[in-house]
């Protein structure tokens, strides 16, 4: 495929969304709508470039995390037409198809765009246009076909008549243009309309005298689906949940209840997991073969392994979680956690950025933050890692094959010696030796096991 440059129109203020941030900024699946668009264009792309206009600063910053573009401003919202005019520069040095997608429409797959763009090149036309067929065409620029079945017009919303507002077949505003004709063609935009804008889909008057005028249909006038307002988002994030545990289950993930199991689109999920109903997957999680994860879950950028228990109503943000461990239920991992394999950690069980060693259990109802806990260890029910002097975080290590006592605080910074133990409502202050047991408030040597 030939060079291709993309002009993302991102200039909106977007007034429908009843929001204080730009339209743009709002999240599909987890990721700015930007993002998504952003994305797309990065991967087929030789250059990016986006118009910006409400909020640039903030819509320049999100996008350039999605990949590399330049910025262009539209100070006044002008129409669609007035908008690529302000990417003239680039247009005029490319000699390829430039692309022009927008960044309230980010269901559109990267096939559809190849597809258009292919379709473009191989027919040498001057403009390619997608189109849908929608059940209800409202809000969309109206496709007129002429007796042979080509573009006759594009009529935008606000200027149809009602004979025109009933066709069925709209324009996505996803155009492929030959960029020199691209750029005579904005020479020449008007704007005589009910609206005093200058629309893009007017190019086609001077570009359908030079060179072909090719309507091409998407599959899935899903696709197309422009954000407005804050229904058209939840529509278009049960398109995507829609698409991504279709990919789920296709791969071999049990979803209990598919409704009710929201997957953002950067999450890794092997063959034989079982989900439960009710749980977030979100960010980079990845989950192992076998791994069962109970309802009512969050896992947010988490790394489990296979063969993982994660019980009902447990939240995992940040760790990983080692094969043949159990979690849950509601245990709370924060981030920076490291379980090793074959540990149990149970419920009401919170855990910041602390190393669990393997076959280690934190049975119940225990905090537990900057600590090393090594293997084979058992921390009784109600123990407190007292980790924060009102100042400072403070480490606690445990060797290999500690007992704690229930209901016991180790005060930070404290290291308890391998083998050794502490009695039930222990207060330890002080270093413990190895093998050695020590009771009371605050802990004393009792005896050597």
């Amino acid at each position: 495929m030939t060079e291709v440059l993309t002009v993302i129109l991102a200039a909106g203020e977007g007034t429908r969304m009843k929001s204080s941030r730009n339209k743009v900024l709002h999240k599909l699946g987890g990721k700015p709508l930007i993002g998504h668009v952003v994305g797309l264009a990065a991967g087929i792309s030789e250059k990016v470039v986006c118009v910006v206009g409400h909020q640039a600063r903030e819509v320049k910053k999100t996008a350039s995390r999605y990949g590399e573009l330049e910025f262009v401003r539209q100070d006044r919202q002008l129409g669609t037409g007035h908008a690529v005019q302000q990417a003239e520069r680039y247009i005029a040095e490319h000699q390829g198809p430039v692309l022009i997608l927008y960044g309230d429409i980010p269901l559109i797959n990267t096939s559809t765009l190849t597809g258009l763009v292919t379709e473009h090149q191989n027919r040498q036309a001057g403009m390619t246009i997608l189109t849908a067929e929608m059940d209800d065409p409202a809000g969309y620029g109206r496709i007129v076909r002429d007796s042979s079945g080509g573009i006759k017009a594009v009529v935008e919303e606000h200027d149809t008549d009602p004979e025109t507002a009933a066709i069925r077949e709209v324009n996505s505003g996803i155009y492929c243009f030959n960029s020199q004709l691209l750029r005579e063609a904005l020479k020449q935009l008007d704007n005589d309309n009910q609206q005093g804008e200058y629309y893009l889909p007017d190019t086609m008057h001077y570009i359908s005298k030079r060179a072909p005028l090719i309507p091409l249909k998407a599959e899935d006038p899903r696709e197309i689906l422009g954000i407005n307002d804050r229904a058209d988002l939840a529509e278009a994030e049960g398109i995507l949940q829609k698409r991504i545990r279709q990919k789920h289950l296709a791969s071999g993930v049990t979803l209990l209840d598919p409704d009710c199991t929201y997957i953002e689109p950067g999450v890794e999920i092997e063959q034989d997991v079982i989900i439960y109903p009710g749980s977030y997957f979100k960010g980079s999680t990845r989950i192992g073969s076998g791994s069962i994860i109970g309802p009512g879950c969050q896992l947010d950028n988490a790394k489990i392994a296979s063969e993982v228990r994660v019980r009902q109503g447990s939240i995992i943000i940040g760790s990983q979680v080692d094969s043949g461990s159990t979690v849950g239920p509601y245990a709370y991992l924060r981030p920076g956690t490291e379980i090793a394999e074959s540990c149990r950690i149970g419920n009401f069980v919170e855990l910041k950025k602390s190393r669990v060693g393997r076959g280690s259990k934190v049975p119940h109802l225990s905090y537990v933050g900057d600590a090393t806990i090594g293997s084979s260890c058992n921390v009784g029910a109600g123990t407190i890692f007292a980790n924060y002097d009102g100042e400072n975080k403070h480490q606690t290590v445990l060797e290999d094959e500690v007992f704690v006592g229930s209901n016991t605080t180790l005060v930070a910074p404290v290291k308890l010696g391998r083998g050794s133990s502490t009695g039930a409502g222990s207060v330890v202050t002080k270093d413990v030796e190895d093998n050695s047991l020590v009771l009371g408030v605050p802990a004393r040597f009792y005896k050597k096991k």
